[in-house]
């Protein structure tokens, strides 16, 4: 049973969704604008429409569609394609028209999804926060290591949970690589296009990045998610996986870790020390050689 429920004769629902990157867009759908308890604005958006939400006793995630117009509650084309929305926290919640409390009653926490486009108007695909439960769970054998490096990201401080990386080992006692000790920041010196720019002061040895991450705190790209670095040549010059959304510009700023090819035999450790944590199986057959009878493995 819910510990609170919002009045029924004035009850009224209300979205919140939260970025990774610390933006808020919050909505009501009411007549006007509704102000929270705690000040918070909920601006009134008719054109901002949820599918049905259906609640079932079970491990089967709910999934619903939050479609609308762009720009109608703050939510624009370039912040859906430059990946503003990707991997966002929706709260759903009930309250009272009357005496409105921000998340009173509570419907659904979800995160963000796939989202696709529709001429002016957006879908985004929002799934329940129980999905990890219906996940398929166990370790797996493979030739590359499986876990994360440093078992944290650049979008976000958290550890991952350590049954599902353990590049930095026990939490408890730590005797693999940590994050902090490799985080290095920078400024832009030069620009050849969106996916190649240029470091002067950067005087580390060429490829020590490749493989590595990259996140902008300033510039038209700060704020969005971390971009994977496809090669660093000699000289600080950098080439990313994929072009950046909006054009780099000298003086952005950002901070930067080194990546690792996930072999037993390379990164993990020459360059980590850390073969105790690491579980890529480099010898391990494939499976179309386990099978081949009678060939030899041929």
């Amino acid at each position: 049973m819910k510990s609170v429920v919002a009045d029924p004769e004035t009850r009224v629902t209300c979205a919140r969704i939260e970025t990774v990157g610390g933006l808020v867009f919050r909505f009501a759908w009411y007549p006007h604008n509704l102000i929270m308890s705690n000040g918070e604005v909920y601006i009134t958006d008719p054109f901002f429409e949820p599918s049905d939400v259906v609640s079932e006793v079970g491990l089967s995630p709910s999934v619903f569609d939050s479609q609308a117009f762009f720009d109608s509650a703050g939510i624009t084309r370039n912040q859906l394609l430059s990946g503003v929305l990707d991997n966002a926290r929706g709260y759903l919640f009930e309250t009272s028209w009357a005496a409105p409390v921000e998340d009173e009653e509570a419907i659904k926490k979800t995160i963000f999804g796939k989202s696709r486009i529709e001429d002016d108007q957006y879908i985004i695909e929002s799934m329940s926060l129980s999905d990890p439960a219906s996940q398929s769970v166990g370790t797996q054998v493979s030739a590359k290591c499986t876990h994360t490096l440093f078992d944290e990201t650049l979008d976000s401080t958290t550890l991952i949970a350590t049954d599902r990386s353990r590049c930095t080992g026990p939490r408890a006692a730590p005797d693999g690589p940590v994050l902090a000790d490799y985080l290095v920041t920078g400024t832009v010196t030069g620009v050849t296009s969106q996916s190649v720019w240029t470091d002067t002061g950067r005087t580390e040895d060429a490829d020590y990045f490749a493989l590595g991450s990259v996140l902008w705190l300033t510039g038209d790209n700060s704020g969005l998610r971390s971009m994977s670095i496809k090669d660093h040549a000699t000289g600080g010059v950098f080439t990313l996986q994929e072009s950046t959304f909006s054009a780099i510009q000298v003086g952005d700023t950002y901070k930067m870790i080194p990546g690792c090819d996930k072999k037993r035999s390379g990164s993990c450790v020459t360059v980590y020390d850390n073969a105790i944590n690491c579980v890529a199986m480099e010898d391990v057959v494939t499976e179309e050689a386990f099978n081949a009878y009678g060939t030899n493995g041929n």
